[in-house]
């Protein structure tokens, strides 16, 4: 009877522990076969194991024995680390770091995970030392606390366990010796067996369907839009669909789609190289496993030749001032990071960009054509009014573009930000540029330009595009707007030009209800804006005065429409 209770216990706890190890078979998966780099403890009770094997991500190997989190992990954010590392730790990197994963599973009874390391390089050293200390680390989980073990594996018990524990192990049966226990309570360093009794059993970790380690997965949603645009491809009429669209939404749709396709020719010469990163890979490969060879106290290693046929390494190695040989390495582990992170990402912004392009050429096609269909029926139904063509063409392209409901043709024009006419994108470009200058324009009878600053501030910025050569006005007491006179090629300004500039900065300054002012005239070189001086106000080294006194009749031909020009 007992021994039916025990085989139906030890059953229900093998399936227990096969789903136990089933949720934890993604770290335990991660970890093996893998390089143990670092070993570091947080301040929350965790190793935390830095491990690398080319092609995974750079995600840290967590052994939690935190209540309610204990057990194996991966994460990203590694938590905060002890300040001084504590004696497991200090342990763990002499005997451990360094050396290649070569088992990990999960066992029955007691409950724990054991991850076991391969013999150490020989060609270190110390090999004999390290390779007689401890090769694997313990979470016991059956343990109150929990606890973390680092320990050596027997595969038969020692001589001097024999007394102790001889009648519970055979000759067979593996045996660990704790060199160093870590748990909530305290820390053990003397050697002492891990277990009163051999393990029972491991259960084997399920398979992970699809891991390709040296494969960069791009995003899915990236995947579905490239298999879209393969399947439907550019279409073909997408010329004849802009030769139909008005001319300024031709020009500008020109200019978007020569924008996309500049902008994904960018992207895939940026796009970082798979034999560099392969190239990067076996260097640290050969630097990792063979750096040992740095002679000591050396800032330069000439690397053998087989090295540099076989990992692809430089013909040497240099260090700076403070720099370590592990620096090293780090740097070229760092750089494939990069690379690998930059391929990712560029990789999915190729597939976005591709996406755009298809997007718009489609939209440029199905406006055409809802324009072409939309002209089609004007036409019909005013079949009677064709006398011209060509105008009648023109005048049903326009009509329709103002009286018709276009969603697709509004949803293009929006995007491209224009106007469904062209009339209207004429007058919105004139708008934009007049809203762009600081400065009022207007024309001399001579041919002269001359600016008349809008405000304080504009006046800053219109000195600052004047060149050192033409000509400054402003009235010589009280405030008044910059006037900026040009100066004619090869020339002095003429007396009328000044004299009609000079009559803007007094129409402009607080003196216009007067119609009579002094005004000072210099050039853009004598004259100075500092960093210091409030806005508007400016330095004068040198300029000349001249009282100016008009009427209204002359200021209205200086102002008058037909003499006023807005350069476009």
């Amino acid at each position: 009877m007992k021994e039916t209770e025990f085989s139906q216990e030890l059953r229900t706890g093998m399936a227990q522990l096969a789903i136990w190890t089933r949720k934890f078979a993604q770290p335990l998966h991660r970890i093996i076969n893998t390089s143990l780099q670092k070993i570091t403890a947080s301040e929350q009770g965790h190793i935390i194991l830095s491990v690398y094997k080319p092609g995974d991500d750079r995600s840290a190997i967590l052994l939690s024995m935190k209540k309610g989190e204990s057990g194996i992990s991966t994460t990203r954010l590694k938590p905060t680390t002890l300040k001084q590392p504590n004696s497991i730790v200090q342990i763990s990197r002499k005997y451990i770091q360094g050396r290649k994963i070569c088992s990990a599973y999960a066992t029955i009874s007691p409950i724990s995970i054991i991850i076991e390391l391969a013999e150490a390089n020989k060609q270190i050293e110390n090999f004999q030392e390290i390779n007689d200390g401890p090769n694997c680390l313990i979470l016991d989980l059956d343990a109150k606390p929990p606890r973390i073990i680092l320990a050596k594996k027997y595969t038969t018990i020692p001589v001097r366990y024999r007394a102790q524990y001889g009648m519970n192990f055979t000759d067979t049966d593996i045996f660990f010796e704790s060199w160093c226990e870590w748990s909530e309570d305290c820390t053990k360093t003397k050697k002492r067996a891990c277990f009163e009794h051999p393990l029972i059993s491991y259960c084997p970790l399920p398979q992970i369907e699809n891991i390709e380690p040296q494969k960069i997965i791009a995003n899915p949603i990236t995947e579905i839009n490239e298999l879209k645009l393969k399947q439907t491809g550019i279409p073909l009429h997408l010329t004849s669909a802009l030769e139909f669209l008005p001319t300024h939404i031709r020009r500008s749709a020109k200019t978007k789609l020569q924008f996309l396709s500049r902008r994904l020719s960018r992207q895939k010469a940026d796009l970082p190289d798979d034999k560099e990163i392969l190239r990067l890979q076996r260097q640290s490969e050969g630097f990792k496993t063979h750096f040992y060879l740095w002679p000591q106290n050396s800032v330069i290693w000439y690397v053998p030749p087989q090295f540099i046929e076989e990992f692809g390494m430089p013909a040497f190695y240099s260090l700076k001032k403070s720099e370590k040989p592990g620096d090293l390495l780090n740097k070229i582990h760092a750089e494939i990071d990069v690379l690998k992170r930059r391929r990712q990402e560029l990789t999915s912004r190729i597939a976005e960009s591709k996406t755009a392009e298809y997007d718009f050429q489609k939209l440029i096609i199905d406006s055409a054509e809802e324009l072409k269909n939309a002209v089609e029926a004007y036409k019909e139904k005013h079949i009677h009014l064709q006398t011209d063509l060509k105008k009648f063409e023109k005048y049903a392209l326009d009509y329709v573009l103002i009286k018709e409901d276009l969603p697709l043709i509004s949803r293009l024009c929006r995007m491209l930000d224009i106007s469904l006419t062209e009339s209207e994108q004429a007058q919105k470009i004139r708008e934009e540029k007049a809203k762009r200058y600081p400065f009022k324009e207007f024309i001399a009878s001579t041919g002269e330009f001359i600016r008349v600053a809008r405000s304080a501030e504009d006046g800053d910025k219109m000195i600052k595009l004047m060149p050192s050569h033409h000509t400054w006005i402003h009235v010589l007491t009280g405030e008044g707007s910059h006037v900026w006179l040009e100066k004619p090629k090869g020339n002095k300004p003429s007396m009328q030009s000044l004299r009609e500039a000079s009559v803007l900065a007094v129409h402009h300054s607080k003196h216009s209800r007067a119609q009579s002012a002094d005004v000072q005239i210099a050039t853009r070189a004598d004259i100075e804006k500092r960093k210091n001086l409030p806005p508007g106000k400016v330095i004068v080294r040198r300029c000349e005065t001249l009282l100016i006194k008009y009427d209204n009749a002359e200021l209205h031909k200086i102002t008058e429409p037909a003499h006023k020009k807005v350069k476009i």
